[in-house]
């Protein structure tokens, strides 16, 4: 029996499943080509790339991973990969994020990670960021001279002249996951309904800490005063909040106060001011605050400098 015949302008089976394939190759490539650390996936999968191990013994493995898991995997490893990017393995830190490459073999000045590493306290884009742990000039120095070495998997410590004495060896506590899950149970089901209402702006410090980080910055301008209430339940759990660039003003001074773990508070170009400051006064584990672009004054901040809370910025008014 013959086959109907096609209407003009329409495709065949085969070219119509051709034309698919392209099209799907073509997305596919380009979301490569702007996504490197999914480019990396994709290549992994299909056999085209293997993950690169570093020796155990390398300056790397001794020097170089133990930093990056003090200060950075918190934020960019496997529970938690700011930026894509994923620093809890040579094969990672190599591949770099969302933008690309962070670590540029010998060229420890074009290393973008070497520049966030080394801008100063209180800049939005330093790492690690206000409220954990900073790298030590020594610590950024061994960095730098692993990246000038090539960035090398392999090379022994020994190789890599001029790099500071290590002192101590770097430990760190054993993971207690039960421990860690008695201690957040109580807000448990809080934190559950937030995390749904609000997706991805509040997280748990770390994988064994029950403390959290409200970063609404993430918003902008959506995120309210009355937003901020909303998180009040958790207030004795928060220990760093960025407020930066949302609509939060003078009204939710009265709900910062009760933000009793509070340590690092980042208030950048929002609209608070001395009333803010004030109920700030009551906040006795604050040790770092950012008004850079508020309307916070000099002499209503210095009652927080003079208790050795680390202010950033003096705000717009004088």
């Amino acid at each position: 029996m013959p086959s109907e015949p096609r209407a003009p302008g329409s495709l065949s089976a085969p070219l119509y499943l051709l034309c698919v394939a392209l099209v799907t190759g073509l997305a596919i490539a380009t979301i490569m080509a702007l996504r490197p650390a999914f480019a990396h996936k994709v290549l992994e999968m299909v056999g085209l790339e293997t993950r690169q191990q570093a020796a155990s013994g390398s300056f790397y493995a001794v020097r170089v991973a133990p930093l990056f898991a003090q200060h950075c995997i918190s934020c960019h490893g496997e529970n938690r990969a700011k930026a894509e990017l994923r620093l809890d393995s040579y094969a990672f830190a190599l591949r770099g994020g969302r933008h690309g490459a962070v670590i540029r073999p010998g060229e420890p000045a074009a290393s973008e990670l070497m520049t966030r590493i080394t801008l100063p306290a209180g800049d939005d884009k330093a790492m690690p960021p206000e409220g954990k742990t900073p790298l030590s000039p020594d610590d950024v120095t061994v960095i730098r001279l692993w990246i000038a070495a090539g960035a090398s998997p392999t090379l022994p410590p020994s190789a890599i002249k001029g790099a500071p004495r290590l002192v101590a060896e770097v430990t760190f506590p054993d993971s207690n996951p039960a421990a860690t899950r008695r201690q957040r149970a109580p807000l448990a089901s809080v934190m559950q309904q937030l995390s749904a209402r609000y997706p991805g702006i509040i997280v748990y410090e770390s994988r064994n800490s029950a403390d959290l980080e409200l970063n609404a910055a993430l918003r902008g301008m959506a995120f309210t005063d009355a937003d901020l209430k909303a998180f009040l339940p958790l207030r004795g759990r928060i220990v760093l909040m960025d407020l930066s660039g949302t609509a939060v003003s003078d009204a939710s001074a009265e709900t910062l106060a009760q933000m009793t773990a509070l340590k690092t508070l980042r208030l950048t170009n929002t609209k608070t001011g001395d009333a803010t400051v004030s109920a700030l006064a009551s906040l006795k584990s604050l040790r770092s605050l950012t008004v850079t672009g508020t309307g916070a004054t000099k002499p209503a901040l210095a009652s927080l400098s003079q208790r050795s809370v680390a202010v950033h910025g003096d705000g717009d008014a004088d």
